[in-house]
Protein backbone atom coordinates (compact mmCIF):
# COMPACT_ATOMS: atom_id res chain seq x y z
CA UNK A 1 0.00 0.00 0.00
CA UNK A 2 1.37 3.40 -0.84
CA UNK A 3 2.23 6.07 1.90
CA UNK A 4 0.57 9.57 1.03
CA UNK A 5 1.42 12.66 2.76
CA UNK A 6 -1.07 15.25 4.17
CA UNK A 7 -0.47 18.62 5.42
CA UNK A 8 -3.03 20.57 7.74
CA UNK A 9 -4.69 23.78 6.80
CA UNK A 10 -3.67 25.67 9.40
CA UNK A 11 0.20 25.06 9.86
CA UNK A 12 1.42 24.74 12.43
CA UNK A 13 -0.46 22.09 13.88
CA UNK A 14 0.28 21.83 17.76
CA UNK A 15 -0.22 17.66 17.59
CA UNK A 16 0.44 16.67 13.90
CA UNK A 17 3.69 19.81 13.25
CA UNK A 18 3.75 20.15 9.51
CA UNK A 19 1.74 17.55 8.37
CA UNK A 20 1.92 13.40 8.89
CA UNK A 21 1.77 10.24 6.52
CA UNK A 22 -0.52 7.99 6.15
CA UNK A 23 -1.01 4.34 4.37
CA UNK A 24 -4.04 3.20 2.60
CA UNK A 25 -5.05 1.64 -0.62
CA UNK A 26 -5.06 3.88 -3.40
CA UNK A 27 -8.50 2.77 -4.41
CA UNK A 28 -9.55 4.68 -0.91
CA UNK A 29 -10.73 8.14 -0.83
CA UNK A 30 -7.97 10.75 0.38
CA UNK A 31 -8.44 12.17 3.92
CA UNK A 32 -10.40 15.51 4.85
CA UNK A 33 -9.77 15.28 9.05
CA UNK A 34 -6.77 14.66 10.49
CA UNK A 35 -7.34 11.78 12.48
CA UNK A 36 -5.09 12.99 15.65
CA UNK A 37 -6.61 16.85 15.87
CA UNK A 38 -9.25 16.71 13.21
CA UNK A 39 -7.97 19.77 11.65
CA UNK A 40 -9.09 19.72 7.52
CA UNK A 41 -6.54 18.72 5.90
CA UNK A 42 -4.87 18.24 2.22
CA UNK A 43 -3.41 15.48 0.07
CA UNK A 44 0.48 17.07 -0.33
CA UNK A 45 2.34 15.99 -3.68
CA UNK A 46 5.77 14.14 -3.15
CA UNK A 47 8.18 13.68 -6.03
CA UNK A 48 9.36 10.52 -6.81
CA UNK A 49 12.51 9.35 -6.02
CA UNK A 50 15.60 8.91 -8.41
CA UNK A 51 17.49 6.22 -8.40
CA UNK A 52 20.21 4.89 -10.79
CA UNK A 53 19.55 1.47 -12.51
CA UNK A 54 21.87 -1.26 -12.79
CA UNK A 55 22.08 -2.78 -15.99
CA UNK A 56 25.17 -5.02 -16.16
CA UNK A 57 27.76 -6.05 -13.25
CA UNK A 58 30.93 -4.00 -13.29
CA UNK A 59 33.53 -6.31 -14.31
CA UNK A 60 37.26 -6.64 -11.68
CA UNK A 61 39.00 -4.50 -14.14
CA UNK A 62 36.46 -1.76 -13.74
CA UNK A 63 36.35 -2.15 -10.36
CA UNK A 64 40.10 -1.65 -9.89
CA UNK A 65 40.00 0.93 -12.15
CA UNK A 66 37.61 3.11 -9.74
CA UNK A 67 39.67 2.46 -6.85
CA UNK A 68 37.86 -0.32 -4.83
CA UNK A 69 39.40 -2.95 -3.43
CA UNK A 70 38.08 -6.42 -4.90
CA UNK A 71 38.10 -9.59 -2.73
CA UNK A 72 37.24 -13.35 -3.92
CA UNK A 73 35.84 -15.62 -1.19
CA UNK A 74 38.07 -18.75 -0.28
CA UNK A 75 35.50 -19.95 2.37
CA UNK A 76 33.13 -18.98 4.41
CA UNK A 77 35.12 -16.60 6.81
CA UNK A 78 37.94 -16.42 4.49
CA UNK A 79 38.45 -13.60 1.60
CA UNK A 80 41.70 -13.04 -0.69
CA UNK A 81 42.21 -9.93 -2.35
CA UNK A 82 42.28 -10.30 -6.52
Amino acid sequence: MPVYRYAPAKTPCKLCGEGFDHRHDASDAALTTCPTCGQCVTRVLVQQINTPKLLAPISVSKAKQAGFTVLKRISDTEFERQ
